[in-house]
């Protein structure tokens, strides 16, 4: 069975959401939803609650304003977890390096992701597929906590971090290396599509990014020992990653000082090798 784990921002989730779900996944699932419309939770906390609260054995950690598109998806998620004995977290977005610099997933320039963004009614396609093995699956070093699943066994080992984090951010960062540390493989898909309903413009308030920004900082911290880190690319050697991580760092710092030609610059080298591969998979 599949727990679907999801904090909610009133006191349930919508019909729609319900009953997407119940027309979609194609499997036995439970929901577990936790109430946060008085905000008393982080998602750390919420999350952890609902780990405790499920009873299936493989665990969706989803927002509550995703939806679904492939039906029997919950099939397709059980297959990949069976073929993988390896696999210990999966999504549908996500980055193959992360720098030991406080940089979000998403300003990476490896990724990996199958997914429809709305934004306010714009469909956009985030369709980046050129690093994904014959059976869908692509290896990555985080994914994005939009949806992912995890197996339930796993918590004996990791939990979500809310002594050192608050808010809503870099839990999905920190699960994933927690993942990586106990021996197990995170991965994303392009075998069944979601829908994001996401707006930047939603997400850039002044206290919003502060919160933001601190928890990349506290992430770095906790894992400098351990970054940067590259999975499920073979040709990034040990010098080539370190070189990449120096220019994350510089690009960083560019924007820390606002230095937007120097931002920029070190953006374009970055995007440099991904567009190169990106054409040639092509």
């Amino acid at each position: 069975m599949i727990s679907i784990i999801i904090c909610s921002r009133t006191e349930n989730i919508s019909d729609t959401l319900q009953n997407n779900i119940a027309d979609t996944i194609g499997c036995d699932f439970e929901l577990v939803v936790i109430d946060n419309s008085k905000n008393k939770h982080s998602i750390f906390t919420a999350y952890n609650e609902g780990v405790s609260k499920s009873q299936g054995d493989i665990l969706c950690f989803m927002h509550d304003d995703v939806l679904y598109h492939t039906h029997g998806w919950g099939n397709i998620v059980r297959k990949h977890f069976q073929d993988n004995p390896k696999l210990g977290l999966l999504g549908v977005a996500g980055a193959h390096l992360l720098s030991n610099s406080p940089i979000y997933w998403f300003h990476t320039p490896f990724i990996s992701e199958h997914n429809l963004t709305n934004d306010n009614g714009t469909i956009i396609e985030c369709f980046h597929h050129a690093y994904y093995n014959e059976n869908g699956i692509a290896e990555v070093a985080t994914v994005d906590g939009m949806c992912f699943f995890i197996r339930k066994e796993l918590f004996k080992k990791i939990r979500f971090d809310d002594i050192t984090y608050q808010g809503f951010h870099a839990y999905d960062m920190d699960i994933c290396m927690q993942v990586h540390q106990i021996g197990y493989t995170v991965a994303v898909c392009n075998t069944f599509l979601i829908e994001h309903s996401w707006s930047e413009s939603a997400c850039t308030t002044k206290k919003g990014m502060e919160l933001f920004e601190k928890n990349l900082k506290l992430f770095a911290k906790k894992w400098n020992d351990h970054l940067p880190i590259c999975k499920g690319l073979d040709f990034i050697t040990p010098t080539v990653l370190v070189r990449i991580n120096n220019l994350m760092k510089s690009s960083y710092d560019a924007k820390c000082a606002r230095s937007n030609k120097a931002y920029r610059l070190v953006r374009f080298l970055l995007n440099i090798p991904n567009r190169i591969i990106h054409t040639i998979k092509k």
